[in-house]
């Protein structure tokens, strides 16, 4: 029975539904299926309750760009991205399409005029990379005009699935929009997506 139901799951997909728990996240701490509680949220510094607030008037335009996210790139059973082969992650037929949010994180991102992600350290700006041997620091003044402050909106989402016959965290999934105005329209990408 359990296989049947698998298989229709795949030929149908299951539509994305949020799962919203009502228990308080007091210590304000990372969140699991079994915690059962409300997200994590992170402000950076700097950011203003004014920021904070008008960024979280937005909360439902996020939940809907996020639910298209899932339903086009781990739900849809006619997309492209979705991997077929045994034993890939992950498997459209453990989705139950129910998801919920673990974090969601406001905060700046600063970028120079090739888009190399900058932060703060120590008062100043720093881009911190690889070059294959060993990390450079790049540095700049927080007042440098090479330099666009944009806002940063970091979602993490968990995506339940039921591979076991009892639903669980199946999947983490990370999106990220940047924009540079508070009114800006909001686009997320995906940053990435785990096994939890």
């Amino acid at each position: 029975m359990e296989f049947l139901k698998h298989f229709q799951r795949q030929k149908i997909g299951v539509h994305p539904h949020q799962i919203i728990f009502e228990k308080e996240n007091v210590e304000n701490t990372y969140i699991t299926w079994e915690d059962r509680m409300k997200p994590r949220i992170k402000l950076d510094d700097g950011i203003t309750t004014e920021e904070y607030q008008t960024l979280a008037a937005r909360w439902e335009e996020m939940l809907s760009l996020a639910e298209t996210i899932i339903w086009q790139n781990y739900l849809n059973p006619k997309s492209d991205g979705l991997m077929s082969e045994v034993d890939s992650f992950p498997d459209i037929r453990y989705l139950t399409g129910n998801y919920y949010v673990g974090d969601v994180s406001y905060g700046y991102i600063y970028r120079d005029k090739k888009h190399r992600a900058y932060h703060i350290k120590e008062g100043r700006l720093r881009h911190k990379h690889h070059n294959g041997k060993e990390w450079i620091s790049e540095w700049l003044p927080m007042d440098s005009p090479e330099i666009t402050r944009y806002y940063q909106i970091l979602l993490s989402l968990r995506l339940t699935g039921d591979e076991g016959g009892k639903e669980d965290d199946y999947m983490g999934l990370d999106l990220e929009a940047e924009f540079e105005r508070l009114n800006d329209p909001l686009e997320f990408g995906i940053l990435s997506h785990d096994v939890i």
